[in-house]
């Protein structure tokens, strides 16, 4: 699996997508909704990259607001 428990793995917007099987832009809507948490990095804002524990997080959060 892609998921690793430390969360130290960093994933492009496009691997996100691909795992989540959505669009790159529908990602991006998710984490300027604030519902998928991402980093920037490198120089002026940089690169954005999710981490492991966000998308663990996302999902975990996706299937409690399925089951309620």
């Amino acid at each position: 699996m892609l998921l690793t428990t430390e969360g130290a793995r960093r994933y492009r917007v496009a691997e996100v997508a691909a795992l989540l099987n959505v669009d790159p832009s529908t990602v991006y809507r998710m984490i300027y909704a604030r519902r998928l948490r991402a980093e920037r990095h490198g120089e002026h804002g940089g690169a954005i990259r999710i981490t492991s524990a966000a998308i663990s997080e996302y999902l975990a959060g996706a299937a409690a607001g399925a089951v309620a």
